[in-house]
Formats: C-alpha cells, sequence, structure tokens
C-alpha cells in the first residue's frame, strides 16, 4: 500500500477533489499534511452488526438499572454506592447512544465501498460526526471518572468512614470534577476542531479524533480526550482492586469478617460485584487500548508492521462489542445476578401480574377442587 499524498484516490462517497486542492485545504486549515494510506478498506459488516447489538442491549441494560433504582428497596438514596452507579450508567448509556448513532452515519455515508481520506472542510465539518465524538468522548470520560470515584469510595468507606455518609461539600466536589473536567475537554476539542471522521483508526464505525490532524497532534487529542484516562483508570481501579480484596482477606482472618456489610455499615454484601464490575471494564475495553498504541506505533514510527491488518481485525471485532456493552454487562451483574435486586424487581414487576382479579378469582376454585379430592 503506497503512503504518498499523490496516490490519493477520488472514491470517497462525499465529495471528489485533486490532490492540489486536497493539499492546499489540508494546509490552510490544520497544518502540515499528514501521510496515510490512500484507500481505506470498509468496515466488516459483522463489527458494524457487533456495535448496533452491543448498543441495543447497553440502552436497554440501562433503562432497566433505572427502572430498579426507581421500584426496588435496595436502591434506596441513601444508598450511595448504588447512586454513583447510577451516575456511571448515564454514561455507558450516553457511550452506548453515541455509538449506535455513529454506525447508523457510517452505514449511511460509506456503506461497505473503499473509501479515500478526505481532508476538506466539507468533510472535517461534518456536524454530526462532531457532535457524536462530542458526545462519546465526554461520556466516555464520564464513565471512567465515576468507575474511579466508586472505587474511592469503596475504598474509604472500608478503611476510614464505615459511618456515615460522604460531606456534602465532599459531592459538590466530586461532582465538579466527574462532569465538568471531561466536559472541559472535550470543548476545547470543538474549539480546536480536533474532532471528526477517524477513519476507523482507533475506534469501530464511529467517529472521534479526525484522521487529518498532524500525527502528533492526533495522538495527543486521543491521549487526552480518552486513552489517557481509561488508561489511569486501569491503574487506578487494579491498585484498589488488589488493597480492598488484601484489607478483606485480613478482616477474614482476624476478626472472621468475610462481608463488607460486616465492616461498614455503608455497604452492602452485594456491594462486592462493584470489583467484578472494574475486571469486565478491563475486558471490554482494553481492545480498543490495543489499537490505539499499535496505530500509534505505526504511526510515529513509519513501520509498517507485519501482520498489522490481520491483528486490527481481530482487535476490532472485539473493540466493535466491547466498548458499547458496557451498560449491558452492568446491567447483568446488577440487575440479574444480583440475589436482592434480582428479587425486588421479581416482587415489583412481575408479581402484581399475578394478582390480578381473574387470578384471585381462579384460587379458590383450585382450592375447592383440591377439598374434593381430598375428600375422596
Amino acid at each position: 500500500m503506497d503512503y504518498t499524498m499523490e496516490n490519493l484516490t477520488s472514491s470517497t462517497p462525499i465529495a471528489n477533489y485533486t490532490s492540489t486542492t486536497l493539499s492546499a485545504n489540508v494546509t490552510s486549515t490544520i497544518g502540515p499534511v499528514p501521510v496515510f494510506p490512500s484507500t481505506f478498506k470498509p468496515i466488516e459488516v459483522g463489527d458494524i452488526a457487533l456495535t448496533l447489538l452491543a448498543s441495543t442491549l447497553s440502552i436497554f441494560g440501562a433503562i432497566l438499572i433505572f427502572v430498579a433504582y426507581c421500584v426496588t428497596d435496595s436502591f434506596r438514596p441513601e444508598n450511595e454506592t448504588r447512586r454513583l452507579l447510577i451516575y456511571l450508567t448515564v454514561s455507558d448509556l450516553l457511550v452506548a447512544f453515541g455509538n449506535f448513532g455513529g454506525t447508523i452515519r457510517y452505514i449511511a455515508v460509506f456503506g461497505n465501498n473503499k473509501f479515500s481520506l478526505n481532508c476538506t472542510l466539507d468533510t472535517r465539518c461534518d456536524l454530526f460526526c462532531v457532535v457524536q465524538s462530542f458526545v462519546c468522548a465526554t461520556a466516555s470520560m464520564w464513565s471512567f471518572f465515576w468507575n474511579t470515584v466508586i472505587g474511592i469510595h469503596i475504598f474509604v468507606a472500608l478503611v476510614y468512614c464505615r459511618h456515615g455518609t460522604w460531606p456534602w461539600k465532599m459531592k459538590i466536589f466530586t461532582h465538579s470534577v466527574c462532569w465538568l473536567v471531561p466536559l472541559s475537554i472535550t470543548i476545547a476539542a470543538v474549539s480546536k476542531e480536533v474532532l471528526g471522521e477517524d477513519f476507523s483508526q482507533g475506534t469501530g464505525a464511529w467517529c472521534w479524533i479526525s484522521s487529518c490532524l498532524d500525527k502528533n497532534a492526533r495522538t495527543l487529542w486521543m491521549v487526552v480526550t480518552g486513552k489517557g484516562w481509561e488508561i489511569t483508570w486501569y491503574f487506578a481501579t487494579c491498585i484498589m482492586f488488589f488493597f480492598v480484596k488484601g484489607y478483606m482477606w485480613k478482616q477474614r482472618r482476624r476478626h472472621n469478617r468475610r462481608h463488607f456489610s460486616e465492616v461498614s455499615e455503608r455497604l452492602r454484601v452485594e456491594d462486592e460485584s462493584y470489583l467484578y464490575l472494574w475486571l469486565i471494564g478491563y475486558c471490554l475495553r482494553i481492545w480498543g487500548t490495543c489499537r490505539f498504541f499499535l496505530y500509534a506505533l505505526r504511526r510515529h514510527t513509519g513501520n509498517p508492521l507485519s501482520h498489522f491488518d490481520t491483528t486490527d481485525d481481530v482487535f476490532l471485532h472485539f473493540q466493535s462489542f466491547g466498548d458499547s456493552a458496557q451498560a449491558f454487562c452492568t446491567c447483568i451483574l446488577f440487575c440479574f445476578l444480583d440475589k436482592t435486586t434480582r428479587h425486588h424487581l421479581y416482587k415489583k414487576l412481575c408479581c402484581k401480574c399475578c394478582k390480578r382479579s381473574d387470578g384471585e378469582e381462579l384460587r379458590p376454585i383450585l382450592t375447592e377442587t383440591a377439598n374434593i379430592n381430598y375428600s375422596v
């Protein structure tokens, strides 16, 4: 594959431009012309289907979590951990919506056709692509922040503050950091015009950081708007996971306390599932991180990397599902595998259907029939 700008084809479905006009537009808008392959292969139908499936499941999973929060006794407002889960679910729901919309846009714009890099103003100012990039980047960072806050909450509740709740000043600080810092970063990215068509270099069928940026600027913005916070989340939650596990092991040996609720009044037995939420998150998002490092290495060293395309295709399969499936896996963990939540959901939602008038009229008949059989 040739990497020179002179060999850029004009097969893009958006617009056709000559190499001279392309170079002039790129230089005048974003600086030095980056060097990229002339033609990109389309994303496979299977990867598109995986993204749409995972996004749909996450949307319904998030709705079920919200329903559970409203109808179950275990989701009362004073349960701080559950409230933090709601903030995390809001973030993951927006990621699912963004990836779903970005995939629909990809189908409408590119389809199954091969496409060329088009750094013209028309492509870079695709409003839907920019809005989708803004939503996904912001929501992903919100998710990383709230995941980390959940870890800090569990750690502090177990070790330092076993009674009472968070002070209101701490709550204000936490919300300010977790909501406003990611939002400020993506607003800065919009102002710098760095959001746009990614051409699936580090993402799936959705948009993120424009491929038309200079290689150094592109890597920097990918780190600032997502990957840097994601890697920080990996290390922070991994350290807290092992520390909490070690602390509970000591509590078990010294005081025979086996559950979170026996150590802290602020936690339930089921809150230990939050530790496994991080492990699920690692398994879902590590593939996109690996693709980011592969593309960064290839972009900055110029090394074609043997078997790159094959490895990238495999990682893309997992990323297409994993990046959009966080809310769905959270729903499985906290709605279906959580015995308390599952019991209350069944009691509030399903048992009401069994208490209809016809059901109440049927019960005496069954009793009466049973009495007849016993008398015989």
